[in-house]
């Protein structure tokens, strides 16, 4: 049985990796002529540098102040958000900078009335497992079922 929902949200970390999840939450949108929502949030991001195709700033501005790397952040995110409505599905983003990432999720979950949040695992800490607190947090917090969805770093789009 296909799955469907409305309002899908979709926490992105902006690289080359996070496309097929957004693909993935068009193709549970578009049949309920629903949308999509990309979140992405700056504690949430844990990109490798060496992660093939990532999109990241350049050297110039790694050493810029942080309204420069938001404005990288947003620009990605708007190509983001463009490619995925691209796809024939309504779709917004929302950038967050001001917060825990669970928190500021759950916030956009509520207030975008999400019928599912689609994460990808790359919400990792330095020793590379899932935050178990972290995700206790959305589990026991979500106003919708949450998925954890674990791709292969490359997938055609």
């Amino acid at each position: 049985m296909a799955m469907t929902a409305s309002t899908v949200l979709t926490v992105t970390d902006l690289t080359m990796a996070s496309y097929p999840l957004v693909k993935l939450a068009a193709a549970v949108a578009k049949p309920a002529g629903g949308e999509v929502v990309l979140v992405s949030t700056r504690q949430g991001r844990r990109a490798r540098a060496s992660e093939p195709g990532e999109l990241e700033p350049s050297r110039a501005s790694r050493g810029a102040p942080l309204h420069s790397a938001l404005r990288h952040e947003g620009q990605l995110l708007e190509k983001q958000r463009e490619w995925c409505a691209s796809t024939g599905v309504r779709c917004t983003a929302e950038l967050l900078d001001d917060g825990h990432w669970p928190d500021l999720v759950l916030s956009v979950a509520r207030r975008a009335r999400a019928d599912l949040i689609l994460l990808r695992d790359q919400f990792r800490g330095e020793n590379g497992r899932v935050i178990p607190e972290e995700m206790q947090i959305l589990a026991h917090d979500a106003p919708c079922p949450i998925s954890w969805v674990r791709l292969p770093p490359v997938w055609g789009l």
